[in-house]
């Protein structure tokens, strides 16, 4: 896991739903990680954080694909889905600066 990318990557990854699955992708922590966080607990709850976010990326790209899949999509995005990938997000980038420190 690339920490400092997904961390560069958590700066905009709320500024639309198309950067939002691009950074949900790539914050997936694979299942052989064990290097990345060296405890059962931290693991868990990178893990948990993680499949929140794919839940809020699942439900806007499944009513974008409903809308037609527009190229621009910004304000059903920004009106039922950024607040709560950006309070995600920061928890996730929590997560990684709490245990690198």
């Amino acid at each position: 896991m690339n920490v400092a990318k997904i961390l560069a990557q958590a700066e905009s990854a709320a500024d639309d739903h198309f950067q939002y699955a691009h950074f949900v992708n790539a914050s997936e922590l694979p299942q052989t990680d064990s290097v990345a966080f060296p405890t059962d607990g931290q693991r868990s709850a990178y893990e948990q954080c993680w499949f929140e976010l794919e839940i809020v990326n699942a439900l806007a790209l499944d009513e974008w694909e409903s809308d037609g899949k527009p190229a621009v999509w910004l304000e059903p995005w920004n009106q039922r889905y950024k607040n709560d990938a950006k309070e995600l997000i920061g928890k996730l980038s929590a997560l990684l600066r709490d245990d690198r420190s």
